[in-house]
């Protein structure tokens, strides 16, 4: 085969084909692109925005070859849009506090006479610890259940916990549910609060929420915050009370089945 012949092969035919298949290839790569970009924006709700806006900009642009162009501007864009973002983030005040948008003080019921003594309540205190101070924030910043019957130490643990975490300078804060969202007082959180309490959270190192139920369960899993969270739920030794976990679920403590297998092992013991 001649050398004219090889070109006109590479040319008409060979060449044609590569460059539909790239065409093809175009939408595809243009939406990956696009999304890789949005998550090295450093800010979890900047990136869920911009995802969400750009990814409805190529999909209303015309041809093939315009997506993956306009998805590469966005990706020479991003050292601009990351560098507006920090200084967004240092010249706008200081939103409200946790404290102020969820004002739960220490519970009454609190007694800090009660000392934790039983060998169930230390094995429950492991693994809830083990989750909440995790190093990956994907393992540590969900949502974690510490759940039992009436009487099995929930309480006594939750205020151990509150007090190690003020003994290590770390910051805690506690929400009573049924005074913020609750079966018998659902609320509706608009987009502003929601933006308010993510922002506020983000100084926690854990949010304990008393006595959820199924409204605050899902109130707390389209939060979304970034921050560990432990639910405390009253059951009747298993999570029938709360219905169902979210996907998101984190480590699930009930202290029921480690209550009565440390009650078997000690006959006599109170």
């Amino acid at each position: 085969m001649s050398t004219a012949a090889v070109i006109f092969m590479m040319t008409a035919v060979i060449l044609p084909l590569l460059l539909a298949e790239f065409g093809d290839w175009c939408p595809w790569l243009a939406k990956r692109l696009t999304r890789w970009t949005a998550h090295r924006l450093g800010d979890a709700q900047a990136t869920e925005r911009y995802s969400e806006e750009w990814l409805a900009e190529l999909a209303h642009l015309p041809g093939k070859l315009s997506h993956l162009v306009t998805a590469t501007s966005y990706l020479l864009a991003l050292p601009r849009i990351r560098w507006s973002l920090r200084a967004a983030r240092r010249t706008t005040p200081a939103g409200p506090s946790i404290e102020e948008l969820l004002p739960t003080p220490t519970p009454i019921y609190w007694d800090p006479q009660v000392p934790m003594t039983w060998a169930h309540q230390t094995e429950a205190a492991y693994y809830v610890l083990r989750a909440i101070v995790d190093d990956d924030p994907q393992v540590r910043n969900r949502l974690h259940y510490l759940v039992g019957p009436v009487g099995c130490g929930k309480t006594t643990l939750v205020r151990w916990l509150h007090g190690e975490f003020v003994r290590d300078g770390k910051k805690i804060h506690c929400v009573w549910a049924p005074a913020w969202v609750h079966q018998g007082r659902a609320i509706h959180l608009s987009a502003q609060m929601r933006d308010r309490l993510i922002h506020a959270s983000r100084e926690l190192d854990l949010l304990v929420v008393d006595e959820a139920d199924q409204v605050t369960i899902q109130a707390l899993e389209a939060l979304r915050l970034p921050c560990p969270v432990l639910v405390v739920a009253t059951t009747g030794g298993r999570l029938g009370e709360i219905g169902h976990l979210p996907t998101s679920a984190g480590v699930v403590v009930d202290m029921g089945p480690i209550l009565a297998s440390w009650v078997q092992a000690r006959p006599g013991t109170p």
